[in-house]
């Protein structure tokens, strides 16, 4: 499921098939049909997702999509007058549960078994428009629940709030780009398009509330046709708000009153707004990730000014309708926002935070997104519990049989990925610290960068302190490519052997690679290379803090969950953890000093 999303830009870019095809070589049911074991995933993802809707007078009812007909069997089991009609793929319904009062059958592209009412639960939005709305079932009634993005200045939930799970129905519009070949989440206007083709003069939506509490509670009151229904048992719990349509030809309908909720239901809804951005929390990765490889920052910045749709489709050469989603959702979380350009359009501009996925500028972050976004990177996680579990191999190791390094130094592709990521950030990092404490280099003449990658760190410095040579120690295969900066000598060798001798070592983001052991051997090599009366180590990394006051701490403890996964001992370091390290090194004073929202200086003298 992770694979197809590095092929979303392409799939932006008008590719003829599904990323998920691109990924797996087939569409996602026919994979599903062929693996049974992500079938069986698929259903019990399904399943898990169950919301009913409940109607009165309804003697039959086919569920379209039905999955392994977890949402058919709680339908029966609480209207048992209710025959089900369970109408999958056949390779589906073979293996689904068999249960009284429920049929199994079918094919819905080749024809619909007669009912009193069809039902759609989430399964259209994985098809195109001609193959949304179904035609042949012998009464006027179609009822479906499905996500529904609302539409700028249209507000269909009139008697509710707009609430935080807005977010879910534009990244399952995502899932649906990434996944399917024409799936796609519609809005209230697409709806009244698909509807209207099949044939459905009226329609009615309604939105299904978050309710819980004592049992004889009326949790949720609604009108359907000419039918009263209340439900007086908990089938709806802590779900997120769907549109329920009832679709039919000759009645209209008005929508009830919504009882309001408490305490322990607004903490249900947290919960759920929680669990919603766990299962998807990658969709925002892999869309930026879209966003930085189609160059959307990029054009913007070098247009100058706000770019409208049709400028944005003509530069990058896009699919227009894909592009409007992606940049739905990208404006949706204020990575790029709308303004106007003229009374009648509408252009999409840069905020701080694109910015920084631009593949230019002193800021730009986006080498750091392309590496954690990689499919090296992201294949080391599906392992982080065998290493809690004991492991004696990395993650990473586990995933790509080296560790991260020798796997660099066989793949030149990502080790300019790793370079690149490291640059970026040394550019964020240097800043901050010569902003913040310039006073750390007086009177260095000489400062050797232990592990200084491609020398972005190095020669930042140098530029910023023109009185310092700087000496760029990394292995070998990395200083040779290192591009040459005058005032910087580079040195290739190994940091556990020797260091080349200066007034001071420097190291940013390296020692939370090692074990306390190995960076205690690696300090000890930096005290025999510099002096001892006034020599020092100056280390820039993440102290972790237990203060939970600081809102950047998550990004230490996610740096944290990092190192657990790329590296066999690396972690990062609470204040007292570093004091230890150095203190076994020889080093007998510490000095500590904020730099930037994650970052510290640490300063430590023999």
């Amino acid at each position: 499921m992770l694979a197809p999303w590095h092929s979303l830009s392409s799939r932006v870019l008008d590719s003829g098939t599904s990323p998920f095809e691109t990924a797996n070589g087939k569409d996602v049911w026919s994979y599903a049909e062929k693996n049974p074991g992500h079938s069986k995933l698929i259903d019990e993802a399904m399943a898990c997702e169950d919301r009913v809707a409940v109607f009165d007078g309804i003697k039959s009812l086919v569920d379209f999509g039905g999955s392994n007909g977890t949402v058919l069997a709680m339908l029966v089991k609480a209207f048992p007058w209710i025959h089900g009609i369970h109408f999958d793929l056949p390779y589906v319904v073979a293996v689904a549960a068999k249960v009284d009062g429920v049929e199994n059958i079918g094919d819905m592209f080749e024809c619909v078994p007669k009912a009193g009412a069809a039902f759609l639960m989430v399964s259209n939005e994985n098809f195109g428009s001609f193959g949304s709305a179904p035609q042949y079932t012998t009464k006027p009634t179609i009822l479906r629940t499905e996500a529904i993005p609302e539409d700028k200045g249209e507000r269909w939930w009139k008697k509710i709030k707009r609430e935080q799970l807005d977010f879910v129905r534009l990244i399952l519009d995502m899932v649906m780009m990434a996944h399917t070949n024409k799936g796609k989440e519609r809005t209230l206007k697409e709806w009244k398009y698909v509807l209207g083709e099949a044939g459905f003069t009226r329609f009615n939506v309604e939105p299904i509330h978050q309710f819980i509490g004592n049992l004889n509670l009326s949790l949720l009151e609604m009108t359907y046709c000419s039918y009263i229904m209340e439900l007086q048992q908990r089938l709806c719990p802590s779900r997120f708000r769907f549109g329920v349509f009832q679709v039919f030809k000759e009645r209209s309908t008005e929508m009830g009153d919504i009882k309001v909720r408490g305490k322990k239901e607004d903490e249900d809804e947290k919960a759920e707004v929680d669990i919603w951005n766990y299962v998807f929390g990658y969709v925002k990765l892999a869309v930026v990730k879209c966003a930085i490889e189609l160059g959307i920052a990029d054009a913007i910045n070098e247009h100058g000014s706000p770019m409208t749709l049709s400028q944005l489709t003509t530069t990058l050469k896009c699919q227009p309708s894909r592009l409007y989603r992606i940049m739905r959702f990208l404006v949706h979380y204020q990575i790029f926002k709308e303004e106007p350009i003229t009374k009648d359009s509408i252009g999409f501009a840069l905020t701080p935070l694109s910015c920084r996925l631009s593949r230019h500028g002193e800021r730009s972050m986006a080498a750091m997104i392309l590496l954690q976004s990689s499919p090296v990177t992201l294949a080391t996680w599906h392992s982080l519990s065998a290493r809690v579990l004991g492991s004696g191999n990395s993650p990473f190791e586990t995933a790509h049989g080296k560790d991260v390094w020798s796997y660099a130094e066989e793949n030149p592709g990502h080790s300019k990925l790793i370079d690149e990521a490291m640059a970026c950030d040394a550019r964020v990092a240097v800043r901050a610290t010569i902003e913040g404490c310039p006073q750390v280099f007086d009177g260095i003449k000489s400062l050797v960068d232990v592990g200084g990658g491609n020398g972005t760190a190095l020669s930042m410095l140098v530029k910023a302190f023109p009185w310092i040579h700087g000496i760029d120690f990394d292995l070998p295969r990395v200083v040779a490519v290192a591009p040459k900066v005058d005032g910087i000598e580079y040195v290739g060798g190994d940091m556990f052997e020797c260091v080349p001798k200066a007034d001071a070592a420097f190291f940013m983001w390296v020692l939370h690679d090692w074990g306390n052991e190995d960076c205690i051997q690696i300090l000890k090599k930096c005290r025999e290379a510099i002096p001892q009366d006034k020599g020092k180590v100056i280390i820039v990394e993440s102290v972790l803090e237990e203060d939970e006051n600081d809102k950047l701490e998550f990004v230490g403890l996610m740096l944290d969950m990092v190192m657990m996964t790329y590296t066999n001992k690396g972690k990062e370091r609470t204040l007292k953890e570093w004091k230890y390290v150095l203190g076994e090194a020889g080093f007998t004073r510490i000095d500590v000093k904020p730099i930037h929202a994650v970052q510290s200086v640490i300063e430590a003298y023999i």
